[in-house]
């Protein structure tokens, strides 16, 4: 049955979520790149085997377009690898101390569609990010399988992040090449659904103080 497929396909994936677009507040960031991301959830970049960068601030929606695209993906019969870039790394580094290398690279070399999110997000950066980036990517591109990678970092500081310039240009020019580059801009949602959660709380315990208060008069 399609939907067991489906549910298949969603397990294999990572992907921990089904977010779409009917939940995305537009209004909040009006200069987020609109027909740009509709464009990526279609999938017609998955068909073409083309790549996509989501580059902009912490909290502009670049996770959540991301989980997006995954699950339109997998429901349109893609196979789908998410990872965030720490896990993404962790995978492969596990998988060589183990000698299973061959088969986690050919899973994120020959997925349909491979996710890295959050590139970056973290610091220090694994020693082997580069050779290990650079290999998965060289693959896909030699495939002609897509890759879309998300990150607060401008692919100019690539090259000192990774440590390694050469690796870095590489990696650059064939997610480049026939890629689409789409630029995050605009407030933190994250720091809007925590006002939000603040100002429930906050009403929550003055509904609760008030209601109290009401019990009291009537016991008097």
């Amino acid at each position: 049955p399609k939907k067991s497929l489906t549910q298949t396909r969603l397990k294999a994936s990572g992907l921990t979520e089904q977010p779409t677009l009917t939940e995305f507040d537009w209004g909040f960031n009006p200069k987020l790149p609109k027909m740009d991301i509709y464009e990526l959830v279609s999938g017609k970049f998955i068909r073409e085997g083309h790549d996509a960068l989501l580059i902009g601030s912490p909290g502009t929606g670049k996770s959540m377009i991301a989980k997006t695209v995954a699950n339109a993906a997998i429901l349109a019969g893609y196979k789908v690898v998410y990872r965030e870039a720490h896990t993404f790394f962790e995978d492969l580094f596990e998988a060589t101390q183990l000698k299973r290398r061959k088969k986690i690279s050919k899973l994120f070399s020959e997925t349909d569609l491979l996710i890295i999110d959050d590139l970056f997000l973290r610091k220090k950066m694994p020693e082997q990010a580069a050779d290990d980036l650079l290999e998965i990517i060289l693959n896909r591109y030699s495939a002609k399988k897509s890759t879309l990678l998300t990150s607060n970092r401008l692919v100019e500081d690539w090259g000192k992040l990774l440590r390694d310039n050469t690796a870095s240009s590489a990696i650059l020019d064939r997610l480049l090449h026939h890629g689409h580059l789409l630029k995050f801009e605009g407030k933190s949602y994250r720091l809007k659904e925590a006002a939000s959660r603040i100002s429930q709380s906050k009403q929550k315990k003055q509904d609760e103080k008030g209601k109290n208060m009401d019990l009291s008069k009537e016991d008097l």
